[in-house]
Protein backbone atom coordinates (compact mmCIF):
# COMPACT_ATOMS: atom_id res chain seq x y z
CA UNK A 1 0.00 0.00 0.00
CA UNK A 2 1.27 3.51 -0.80
CA UNK A 3 0.08 5.32 2.32
CA UNK A 4 1.95 3.21 4.87
CA UNK A 5 4.38 0.32 4.91
CA UNK A 6 6.27 -1.72 7.46
CA UNK A 7 9.59 -0.04 6.68
CA UNK A 8 8.47 3.56 6.19
CA UNK A 9 6.92 6.23 8.33
CA UNK A 10 3.34 7.16 7.35
CA UNK A 11 3.28 9.77 4.61
CA UNK A 12 2.26 13.30 5.48
CA UNK A 13 -0.41 15.25 3.59
CA UNK A 14 2.00 17.08 1.30
CA UNK A 15 3.66 13.82 0.24
CA UNK A 16 0.35 12.09 -0.41
CA UNK A 17 -0.96 15.02 -2.45
CA UNK A 18 2.29 15.15 -4.43
CA UNK A 19 2.14 11.40 -5.14
CA UNK A 20 -1.48 11.70 -6.28
CA UNK A 21 -0.70 14.66 -8.54
CA UNK A 22 2.32 12.95 -10.12
CA UNK A 23 0.40 9.73 -10.83
CA UNK A 24 -2.52 11.69 -12.29
CA UNK A 25 -0.18 13.71 -14.54
CA UNK A 26 1.53 10.54 -15.77
CA UNK A 27 -1.74 8.78 -16.58
CA UNK A 28 -3.17 11.87 -18.27
CA UNK A 29 -0.04 12.12 -20.43
CA UNK A 30 -0.18 8.44 -21.40
CA UNK A 31 -3.89 8.68 -22.20
CA UNK A 32 -3.27 11.71 -24.42
CA UNK A 33 -0.40 9.97 -26.23
CA UNK A 34 -2.15 6.62 -26.63
CA UNK A 35 -5.76 7.68 -27.15
CA UNK A 36 -5.83 6.62 -30.81
CA UNK A 37 -4.18 3.30 -29.97
CA UNK A 38 -6.74 2.80 -27.18
CA UNK A 39 -4.17 1.59 -24.67
CA UNK A 40 -5.00 2.32 -21.00
CA UNK A 41 -2.94 1.07 -18.11
CA UNK A 42 -5.66 -1.50 -17.48
CA UNK A 43 -4.43 -2.77 -14.14
CA UNK A 44 -3.52 0.24 -12.02
CA UNK A 45 -3.23 -0.51 -8.31
CA UNK A 46 -1.04 0.59 -5.44
CA UNK A 47 1.32 -2.38 -5.85
CA UNK A 48 2.07 -1.14 -9.40
CA UNK A 49 3.13 2.28 -8.08
CA UNK A 50 6.77 2.30 -7.01
CA UNK A 51 8.24 4.97 -4.73
CA UNK A 52 11.92 5.90 -4.84
CA UNK A 53 13.94 7.06 -1.83
CA UNK A 54 12.58 10.59 -2.33
CA UNK A 55 9.02 9.22 -2.26
CA UNK A 56 8.52 10.04 -5.92
CA UNK A 57 6.18 7.59 -7.68
CA UNK A 58 6.66 5.65 -10.90
CA UNK A 59 3.94 3.59 -12.57
CA UNK A 60 4.79 0.06 -13.68
CA UNK A 61 3.05 -2.52 -15.90
CA UNK A 62 1.39 0.02 -18.17
CA UNK A 63 -0.66 -1.72 -20.88
CA UNK A 64 0.29 -5.28 -19.90
CA UNK A 65 -3.34 -6.30 -19.36
CA UNK A 66 -4.03 -5.40 -22.99
CA UNK A 67 -1.57 -8.05 -24.17
CA UNK A 68 -3.03 -10.62 -21.81
CA UNK A 69 -6.63 -9.93 -22.80
CA UNK A 70 -6.32 -9.15 -26.51
CA UNK A 71 -7.71 -12.54 -27.62
CA UNK A 72 -10.76 -12.28 -25.39
CA UNK A 73 -14.03 -10.65 -26.32
CA UNK A 74 -14.55 -7.23 -24.78
CA UNK A 75 -12.27 -4.56 -23.48
CA UNK A 76 -10.19 -4.09 -20.44
CA UNK A 77 -11.84 -3.08 -17.28
CA UNK A 78 -12.05 -2.21 -13.70
CA UNK A 79 -11.39 -4.44 -10.73
CA UNK A 80 -9.87 -7.11 -12.93
CA UNK A 81 -13.06 -7.63 -14.95
CA UNK A 82 -13.41 -7.59 -18.73
CA UNK A 83 -16.33 -5.59 -20.09
CA UNK A 84 -17.82 -4.71 -23.44
CA UNK A 85 -15.91 -1.44 -23.77
CA UNK A 86 -13.54 -2.10 -26.65
CA UNK A 87 -15.56 -0.05 -29.13
CA UNK A 88 -15.62 3.04 -26.93
CA UNK A 89 -12.10 4.37 -26.30
CA UNK A 90 -13.37 6.84 -23.70
CA UNK A 91 -14.88 3.99 -21.68
CA UNK A 92 -11.61 2.08 -21.95
CA UNK A 93 -9.64 4.95 -20.43
CA UNK A 94 -12.27 5.46 -17.73
CA UNK A 95 -11.03 2.11 -16.39
CA UNK A 96 -7.91 3.89 -15.23
CA UNK A 97 -10.00 6.71 -13.76
CA UNK A 98 -11.75 4.17 -11.55
CA UNK A 99 -8.52 2.48 -10.51
CA UNK A 100 -6.88 5.84 -9.78
CA UNK A 101 -9.87 6.74 -7.60
CA UNK A 102 -9.25 3.61 -5.54
CA UNK A 103 -5.56 4.53 -5.15
CA UNK A 104 -6.65 8.00 -3.98
CA UNK A 105 -8.95 6.39 -1.41
CA UNK A 106 -6.06 4.30 -0.13
CA UNK A 107 -3.96 7.46 0.26
CA UNK A 108 -6.75 9.28 2.09
CA UNK A 109 -8.01 6.48 4.33
CA UNK A 110 -4.84 4.54 5.05
CA UNK A 111 -6.86 1.36 4.39
CA UNK A 112 -6.33 -1.53 2.02
CA UNK A 113 -8.58 -2.11 -1.01
CA UNK A 114 -10.55 -4.74 0.88
CA UNK A 115 -11.29 -3.94 4.50
CA UNK A 116 -13.42 -6.08 6.79
CA UNK A 117 -14.79 -7.90 3.75
CA UNK A 118 -15.98 -4.68 2.12
CA UNK A 119 -14.70 -3.10 -1.07
CA UNK A 120 -12.94 0.14 -0.12
CA UNK A 121 -14.82 2.29 -2.66
CA UNK A 122 -18.17 0.88 -1.53
CA UNK A 123 -17.32 1.49 2.12
CA UNK A 124 -16.19 5.10 1.57
CA UNK A 125 -19.24 6.01 -0.51
CA UNK A 126 -21.54 4.49 2.13
CA UNK A 127 -19.86 6.40 4.97
CA UNK A 128 -19.95 9.70 3.07
CA UNK A 129 -23.60 9.13 2.19
CA UNK A 130 -24.33 8.90 5.93
CA UNK A 131 -22.54 12.27 6.34
CA UNK A 132 -19.75 10.78 8.44
CA UNK A 133 -17.11 12.01 5.99
CA UNK A 134 -14.46 12.68 8.63
CA UNK A 135 -14.57 9.00 9.64
CA UNK A 136 -12.98 7.89 6.37
CA UNK A 137 -9.72 9.80 6.74
CA UNK A 138 -6.48 8.23 7.94
CA UNK A 139 -5.93 9.07 11.62
CA UNK A 140 -2.36 10.12 10.82
CA UNK A 141 -3.73 12.82 8.52
CA UNK A 142 -6.25 13.99 11.09
CA UNK A 143 -3.53 14.26 13.74
CA UNK A 144 -1.48 16.37 11.33
CA UNK A 145 -4.08 19.13 11.74
CA UNK A 146 -4.17 20.01 8.06
CA UNK A 147 -6.98 21.89 6.35
CA UNK A 148 -9.89 19.44 6.42
CA UNK A 149 -11.51 21.20 3.46
CA UNK A 150 -8.57 20.17 1.24
CA UNK A 151 -8.89 16.53 2.25
CA UNK A 152 -12.61 16.64 1.47
CA UNK A 153 -11.90 18.15 -1.96
CA UNK A 154 -9.51 15.32 -2.78
CA UNK A 155 -12.04 12.81 -1.45
CA UNK A 156 -14.71 14.21 -3.76
CA UNK A 157 -12.39 13.72 -6.74
CA UNK A 158 -11.82 10.12 -5.67
CA UNK A 159 -15.56 9.47 -5.32
CA UNK A 160 -16.21 10.86 -8.80
CA UNK A 161 -13.53 8.54 -10.17
CA UNK A 162 -15.14 5.43 -8.65
CA UNK A 163 -18.62 6.20 -9.97
CA UNK A 164 -20.22 3.01 -11.29
CA UNK A 165 -21.14 4.25 -14.80
CA UNK A 166 -17.90 4.86 -16.76
CA UNK A 167 -19.44 7.93 -18.42
CA UNK A 168 -19.88 9.54 -14.99
CA UNK A 169 -16.15 9.36 -14.22
CA UNK A 170 -13.86 12.29 -15.08
CA UNK A 171 -11.04 11.82 -17.58
CA UNK A 172 -7.52 11.59 -16.17
CA UNK A 173 -6.75 14.95 -17.78
CA UNK A 174 -9.58 16.54 -15.76
CA UNK A 175 -8.38 14.78 -12.61
CA UNK A 176 -4.77 15.85 -13.18
CA UNK A 177 -5.79 19.50 -13.59
CA UNK A 178 -7.92 19.45 -10.43
CA UNK A 179 -5.26 17.81 -8.26
CA UNK A 180 -2.51 19.96 -9.79
CA UNK A 181 -4.44 23.07 -8.79
CA UNK A 182 -4.73 21.72 -5.25
CA UNK A 183 -0.99 21.07 -5.08
CA UNK A 184 -0.26 24.63 -6.24
CA UNK A 185 -2.57 26.02 -3.57
CA UNK A 186 -0.86 23.84 -1.00
CA UNK A 187 2.58 25.05 -2.04
CA UNK A 188 1.47 28.68 -1.92
CA UNK A 189 0.05 28.24 1.56
CA UNK A 190 3.33 26.67 2.72
CA UNK A 191 5.27 29.60 1.24
CA UNK A 192 3.03 32.07 3.05
CA UNK A 193 3.44 30.13 6.29
CA UNK A 194 7.24 30.13 5.95
CA UNK A 195 7.20 33.87 5.23
CA UNK A 196 5.09 34.53 8.32
CA UNK A 197 7.51 32.56 10.49
CA UNK A 198 10.47 34.46 9.01
CA UNK A 199 8.80 37.82 9.70
CA UNK A 200 7.98 36.79 13.27
CA UNK A 201 11.63 35.97 13.94
CA UNK A 202 12.72 39.18 12.25
CA UNK A 203 10.57 41.14 14.67
CA UNK A 204 12.21 39.64 17.73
Amino acid sequence: MIGTSSNRQPLDWTSRLSIAATIADALAYMHDELQYDRIPHGNLKSSNILLNKNMEPSISEYGLMLDQGQDQKGGILANGALQEAQEDYKAIFKVDSYAFGVVLLELLTGRMVLTEGLDLATWVVAVVREEWTVEVFDKDLMQECINEERMVRLLRIAIKCVAKPPEARPSMRQVALAIGAMREEDERSLDVSDLSVTRSFAGL
